[in-house]
């Protein structure tokens, strides 16, 4: 169970999760293939090609590093994707990053004062950009790359409306109670 699900309110729901943009994971999965690649050709070297070790130890420990580095790099970024959590839910909007350690920041929906948008030539084209929130009591909270950003300013926007509505219902039937 994730750490938004833990933590809904009563009558609180998920309304939507954000997705990192393929492009967030290119220089990792690049780094580890690089790496791999080294190993297979000395891997090839050595066995098809028939090259005996001794000629290749200095290769083979640097193909040994590289390949542990790429492999370390991976691993280091997936466990970044699969332990953030970037949520709206129909009171706040909560990110969430760590593993071991946790770390989040959340604002109430109706705390948002401000919502920006950082998208390169690259980012429209690809799809993907950065979002900035800033909030009354809380700062500001800078989101990495994730997958059509304007989706997800347009969900805040929409929560943050529906969320109003609501409140003005209620401040409207509690004043008809009040009438009687």
């Amino acid at each position: 169970m994730s750490y938004v699900e833990q933590t809904l309110a009563g009558g609180e729901d998920i309304i939507h999760r954000a997705n990192f943009n393929w492009t967030y994971s290119f220089f990792p999965v690049m780094w580890f293939a690089i790496g791999a690649g080294v190993l297979v050709m000395f891997f090839y070297i050595q066995f098809a090609a028939e090259v005996p070790y001794e000629e290749l130890k200095v290769g083979w420990w640097s193909a040994i590093i590289a390949g542990v580095s790429g492999s370390i790099i991976l691993l280091n970024h997936i466990i970044l994707l699969v332990t953030t959590e970037i949520v709206v839910t129909t009171y706040r909007f909560v990110y969430k990053t760590g593993l071991i350690s946790r770390n989040t920041q959340e604002v109430s929906l109706n705390k948002i004062e401000e919502i920006t948008l950082h998208q390169s030539v690259w980012g429209r084209v690809l799809g993907y950009g950065k979002l900035v929130l800033r909030g009354t009591g809380v700062g500001v909270i800078t989101l990495p790359d994730l997958d059509n950003p304007i989706m997800l300013r347009k969900i805040i926007e929409n929560t943050k409306s529906a969320l109003r509505q609501d409140q003005r219902e209620r401040r409207r039937i509690n004043d008809d109670e009040d009438d009687y």
